[in-house]
């Protein structure tokens, strides 16, 4: 099979499945990597389980572990549907790397972020902190996205990760900052909300560098901290003030309560409340 041909169904599949544009899109690249990567000049019939475990060990390099499960899974859906040699789990398993750890934001260093003259910046630190949205969907927000003329004001977050859909409250605060942001830049009505220079979206990546370099004007700067730990924030905050799991999940959009669930881990605030029964025991040290 011709590579070009190889890369039109493998896509052709993944459109059939309904996957976001998103993940058609990187997969795709990935592909076309893995094809470089074996000189595949035409045919990619001779590709194996060894050349794709090859192309993941030269990848580790360059990659972090979660990216390269991404790689992975769309390397194994490539053998399976195109190639139809599907890659059991135990040839080409995913990559194990530690538990994620979840940085939570302060208060004191909330109101630091959002101190900024930079209306676009605050109102998309605002989107995260506030609504919980990941970056690409700060990106990828339109201006009727923003409900604020209904009773109970909304956002609507569409066609977000696995192509779900929700709706999120809009806090005061929030809104507000969003009207701010109007004020000077007057995006259009039908468009995005943050747009870039070619009129489109705002790239994530643009939003994820201007976050890294307000973050480091201040003392609790550090490399590991990223935009997605205000989601972080906003959820371990929602929990704090007694939103039950439930209704959390339904709020970040997640698929299992497993990953909703990581965010009861994080939050102590219970612990601190736990009656130690042993210092009624009377022992005397």
């Amino acid at each position: 099979m011709h590579k070009d041909e190889a890369l039109l169904k493998f896509e052709y599949m993944m459109e059939y499945r309904n996957l976001s544009k998103n993940t058609v899109k990187m997969y795709s690249w990935y592909l076309s990597q893995f094809f470089e990567f074996c000189s595949c000049e035409d045919d990619v019939s001779f590709l194996t389980c060894s050349h794709a475990q090859n192309f993941i060990l030269y990848l580790k390099q360059r990659y972090a572990p979660r990216s390269l499960n991404a790689v992975i899974s769309g390397i194994r859906y490539f053998f399976d549907v195109v190639l139809e040699r599907p890659l059991s789990r135990r040839q080409f398993p995913n990559i194990l790397y530690p538990p994620y750890e979840i940085f939570v934001f302060s208060k004191e260093q909330i109101l630091a972020l959002v101190d900024t003259s930079d209306v676009r910046l605050r109102a998309m630190i605002l989107l995260g902190v506030a609504a919980g949205l990941r970056v690409g969907e700060v990106a990828r927000l339109k201006v009727k996205d923003i409900d604020s003329k209904s009773p109970v004001k909304m956002i609507h977050v569409r066609n977000s990760k696995r192509n779900k859909s929700r709706k999120v409250p809009l806090s005061n605060t929030l809104h507000k900052a969003l009207q701010e942001y109007w004020k000077v830049y007057r995006p259009d009505p039908d468009g995005f909300l943050f747009t870039g220079q070619d009129g489109s979206h705002i790239n994530q990546n643009y939003i994820n560098n201007m976050f890294k370099t307000h973050l480091r004007k201040f003392s609790f700067y550090s490399d590991k901290i990223r935009f997605h730990n205000l989601r972080d924030t906003y959820a371990t905050l929602m929990l704090r003030n007694g939103c039950n799991i439930f209704t959390l999940k339904k709020l970040l959009g997640h698929s299992s309560f497993s990953t909703t669930a990581r965010y009861i881990k994080c939050d102590t605030s219970d612990l601190e409340k736990v009656h130690m029964f042993s210092d009624n025991w009377g022992i005397s040290l």
